[in-house]
């Protein structure tokens, strides 16, 4: 049995590097078409090919980060570094992709500097933008501060929201609401849930049924965190 995982972590690990290298010229070409006088409907299509690259990126990323996941091969390597600073440059990707959906896009919160895995932590909160981009409606929030002896970091979005039952399956791998089966593979949830476990973080659902989610990770002091003076 053993054998048997290792064999399909090593199947998907070298189908995600071997699908990378096409994503990549992929990526070049359409920074060389937005780099032409194009007129409004090439820029509009443009605009969509780069978000669909982007969406497959994500999917491979996550492919290969459940792959190492389930083998055993994830490990954290904390280090310290400015909080406000590092969610400030993910939300500005982030702007030109709710920009282009037509998405509010809210982020706010305070100075810390924190002491983790940045690289681990990095990919539950693009999971959770990616989450929240994908269901919101108007606008999504993402927000950081602190609370007591603990950090907590939001990711809000205005949509649909969703029921009880489907909140207490929505962590398992693989798993998607009913009406969403086209959307995804039902693996960014779970491997949020898998990386929070490893950096010792708790997640929460807050959502109301057709009045959006709000995503909570709360960090404990535990994790070194410090306050800037």
């Amino acid at each position: 049995m053993e054998r048997l995982e290792c064999k399909k972590a090593y199947f998907y690990a070298e189908l995600s590097h071997d699908l990378r290298q096409p994503l990549q010229a992929m990526k070049i070409f359409i920074a060389l078409l937005e780099e032409e006088n194009l007129n409004e409907r090439q820029a509009e299509l443009t605009a969509q090919i780069k978000n669909s690259a982007s969406g497959l990126e994500a999917w491979l990323d996550n492919l290969l980060a459940i792959t190492r996941l389930e083998s055993g091969g994830l490990k954290r390597q904390d280090e310290e570094f400015s909080l406000d600073e590092f969610l400030k440059k993910i939300a500005g990707e982030y702007r030109e992709i709710t920009a282009y959906k037509k998405l509010r896009f809210l982020y706010s919160g305070n100075k810390i500097t924190l002491k983790t895995d940045k690289i681990l932590l990095e990919r539950i909160i693009r999971n959770l933008l990616h989450n929240a981009v994908k269901y919101g409606r108007k606008s999504i929030r993402l927000r950081w501060y602190e609370l007591a002896d603990k950090v907590r970091i939001t990711v809000e979005d205005d949509g649909r929201g969703l029921k009880k039952e489907e909140c207490r399956q929505l962590f398992k791998a693989f798993y998607q609401c009913p009406r969403d089966r086209e959307q995804g593979t039902g693996l960014g949830l779970a491997i949020v849930k898998e990386l929070a476990d490893i950096l010792k973080i708790k997640v929460e659902i807050k959502s109301k049924w057709r009045r959006g989610t709000v995503f909570v990770l709360t960090l404990s002091k535990n994790n070194d965190i410090k306050k800037h003076p």
